[in-house]
């Protein structure tokens, strides 16, 4: 819990400060993660025509989603746990 704590402020801090963040999630993303001292390797002028984070993580839901006709790569069990 305290690690989402400190990722919320992050965030917050992000938004506050960086006016493209609260417009672009991508970038949000991108800072929240060099912020957080991960080096990422991103040409900035191609940002706005990479795809979502969110787009790319429903997709995944998607496609792994039990009970439907794709229903493929499953997740390992201690994360199917953790996602339910």
């Amino acid at each position: 819990m305290q690690e989402l704590i400190k990722l919320k402020d992050i965030v917050y801090n992000i938004l506050k400060d960086d006016h493209r963040a609260r417009n672009n999630d991508t970038w949000l993303v991108v800072e929240t993660l060099r912020t957080m001292g991960y080096k990422i390797y991103i040409d900035y002028k191609e940002i706005n025509n990479m795809p979502k984070f969110e787009s790319i993580t429903r997709c995944r839901r998607s496609i792994q989603k039990p009970n439907s006709n794709e229903g493929e790569f499953k997740a390992d069990k201690d994360t199917q746990k953790l996602r339910q």
